[in-house]
């Protein structure tokens, strides 16, 4: 029987597929599944591939089939997460806020995180809500994701500390003003009667009630500004004080000293995160918003004048960002690459190169791409997430699950998107990361040299020292005056005050006997007298009528300002919670309601005159103001009112705190007084 060639062909070409279909049918091997030989067994899956073939598929070669047509990518890369829907949100959320509506207020702040999760100013202005809202449960919940916000973001860190430091300033200011006048209602009568034995020279010594008002006249008409005033006044309470209350004039005088300090270097690199045309803003719109030809010529401008090469490569960075979201992915590609030629371990470069690779469809280039990175940036998220959206793309599903898998225990989970253009022609959204954190901090340092000192307190300079002095001069200058005077002073070991009726008292009106020390009355009292059991009687009684006018005194004092009264009768820590207190209120009802971490310009210090409540006497942001039933306005006027309701309340306490003076203190008296208190205690 003739056989043709044309049948033995067909046959063979038979028998092979046969073969073939028998051996898919016995171990299948669809391409997701193909495994490459494994080293440590030594041999190949009796399932996949035999050794004959060499085929790995995650090492494909670069061939047709891994790379997509130009005409199939996409025209923009689609993005993961929508920055300006996240504004818009948390703005609707301020709104709903405005108009008492805590539903609206919930839903559009939990909206507005969910597509900025690491956006700091959401995340503390739920903070807010939370106190305000007293809901204990949601602030311990939301606290800590806050604290990890802000500390991993430079420019929301830098709006926190300008914030922290007017703030800061401020209620420090409004504390050293309460102190200072309690200070002087309580030793008013010391005051007068030094200033009246050395301004008028007095033979009798007796106090001019009036001459106390001298001082701050004085000064007001030099204009010495709010600090500069508070830190004359308060040489002369130093000088007197002692113990705690002397601490405490000089702790919050410290405290004014160091906030007004120009050279700190953490709050003069957070100055130019807080000015919306400062480089740093900049660069942090143009990593995170989408393209805009303002920012790219604003970007290359700035590259071309610049002459140091980290600030060279930061902004060279964010415009290859600018590029690549509108689609020029070769013109980024070259940008990256030049980065990377002085930095080749710049994160943000090395990833966008590769998302360029990606999106222009060279898979496996990408891939390896990703690999590297993973190499040298082993603790970002993004890297193995961006290596699943390749791995997906080819259809490697175990190899992508696994490297999603990775970005979770990393740490990072995208936000994603609800916009029906997230996906392009198949192609998932990859990460372009901005700037580290270490590039942001380095970018603030550069800049803040080109700020003045105290710049973000520019509106406040009628309100805190015209003089042509700076700040810290006008604040330091008398401290160290006020040391001086503290060494001479104690020097002199002069009396201070009667020991039998508590009248102030100096070297010159002193009358000694028996080694105690006596004003004028007591004095020519116990000369006069022949008889102790009569001179006993005549100080108990003159004691005893200068107690009840220090005791009415000291109420009248206390009901005044509180926590004064209780400054003269040396009660230390209730003196020092009133004052506390009522220093809170006033810094609630006058200032606390412009600091709003919430808002997008938190810098009542930087305001234009124009935009100012007052531009001398309340240097507020107008825009701010929220009326009279704002929560932090109303709050502080509680407390201001609170204060006196409880200095009124305190009366009969300082009665019952004033000891009776009986008699003539023995030598083996333990004393212990204040100046101006006439107080003895046995």
């Amino acid at each position: 029987m003739k056989v043709s060639s044309r049948n033995i062909w067909l046959a063979l070409v038979s028998a092979c597929l046969g073969m073939m279909t028998g051996q898919a049918a016995a171990n299948p091997a669809p391409l997701d599944t193909l495994m490459e030989y494994s080293a440590e067994a030594d041999e190949f899956d009796p399932r996949y591939a035999g050794a004959d073939f060499n085929i790995s598929r995650k090492l494909l070669p670069e061939a047709q089939a891994t790379t997509i047509e130009k005409t199939r990518t996409p025209r923009i890369p689609p993005r993961l997460d929508d920055p300006l829907a996240g504004a818009y949100r948390f703005h609707l959320a301020r709104q709903a806020a405005m108009t008492d509506n805590p539903a609206e207020v919930a839903a559009n702040l939990e909206a507005a995180i969910k597509a900025s999760p690491e956006h700091p100013r959401y995340q503390w202005w739920r903070s807010i809500q939370a106190i305000k809202s007293l809901d204990t449960a949601t602030l311990v919940k939301v606290l800590p994701h806050s604290v990890r916000a802000l500390l991993k973001s430079p420019v929301g860190r830098g709006h926190f500390l300008v914030a922290w430091h007017q703030g800061a300033l401020l209620l420090n200011g409004f504390f050293w003003t309460v102190l200072v006048s309690a200070l002087y209602l309580a030793w008013w009568r010391k005051m007068a009667h030094d200033m009246g034995a050395t301004i008028l020279k007095d033979p009798k010594h007796q106090p001019r009630f009036l001459l106390p008002f001298l001082l701050p006249v004085v000064l007001i008409l030099f204009k010495p500004g709010w600090m500069g005033f508070l830190a004359i006044m308060s040489i002369p309470l130093v000088v007197h004080a002692r113990g705690k209350v002397r601490f405490l004039i000089l702790s919050t005088w410290l405290v004014a000293l160091a906030l007004v300090f120009p050279g700190w270097p953490i709050l003069r690199s957070a100055v130019p995160t807080v000015d919306p045309t400062s480089e740093v803003t900049l660069l942090d719109r143009a990593c995170t918003l989408p393209p805009s030809g303002s920012m790219i010529r604003d970007l290359k401008k700035r590259i071309g004048g610049s002459e140091d090469q980290n600030r060279t490569n930061r902004l060279t960075v964010a415009l290859a960002i600018q590029e690549a979201r509108r689609g020029r992915y070769q013109e980024s590609t070259r940008l990256f690459r030049k980065v990377l030629e002085n930095d080749n371990t710049n994160f943000p470069a090395m990833v966008g190169a590769a998302n360029n690779t990606y999106y222009r469809g060279h898979m496996d280039s990408a891939a390896k791409a990703y690999s590297k990175i993973a190499l040298a940036h082993p603790k970002r998220g993004e890297v193995p997430y961006n290596l699943a959206q390749v791995y997906f793309k080819k259809l490697f599903v175990p190899e992508a699950t696994e490297a999603m898998d990775k970005a979770r225990e990393l740490g990072y989970i995208p936000s994603f998107a609800t916009s029906g253009t997230n996906r392009r022609k198949g192609y998932a959204a990859v990460v372009y990361p901005p700037l580290t954190n270490q590039a942001m901090d380095e970018a603030c340092n550069y800049e803040a040299a080109n700020y003045p000192a105290l710049v973000v307190m520019s509106s406040w300079r009628h309100l805190l020292g015209t003089p042509p002095l700076p700040l810290f001069a006008l604040i330091g200058g008398p401290f160290l005056l006020a040391l001086f005077m503290i060494m001479w002073w104690n020097r002199q070991n002069d009396p201070t005050e009667c020991e039998n009726c508590g009248i102030p008292l100096c070297h010159d009106c002193t009358k000694v006997h028996d080694d105690a020390w006596l004003c004028a009355g007591c004095g020519e009292t116990a000369e006069r007298s022949r008889s102790d059991m009569v001179l006993a009687t005549l100080l108990k009684n003159r004691s005893r009528e200068q107690g009840m006018a220090l005791s009415h005194r000291v109420i009248k004092v206390g009901r005044l300002l509180p926590g004064a009264g209780h400054l003269a009768t040396e009660q230390f820590r209730p003196a020092f919670m009133r004052l506390s207190f009522l220093a809170m209120g006033l810094f609630l009802l006058f200032a606390g309601w412009t600091f709003d971490l919430g808002s997008e310009w938190a810098t009542p210090g930087l305001m234009l005159p124009g935009e100012t409540l007052h531009p001398q006497w309340l240097p507020m942001p107008a825009a701010l103001w929220p009326g009279w039933a704002g929560s932090s306005v109303l709050i502080g006027a509680v407390m201001v009112a609170l204060s006196w309701i409880i200095a009124f309340l305190d009366g009969p306490g300082l009665r019952r705190s004033i000891p009776d003076r009986y008699a003539l203190a023995p030598s083996n008296t333990t004393r212990e007084t204040s100046p101006g208190s006439g107080i003895l205690i046995k």
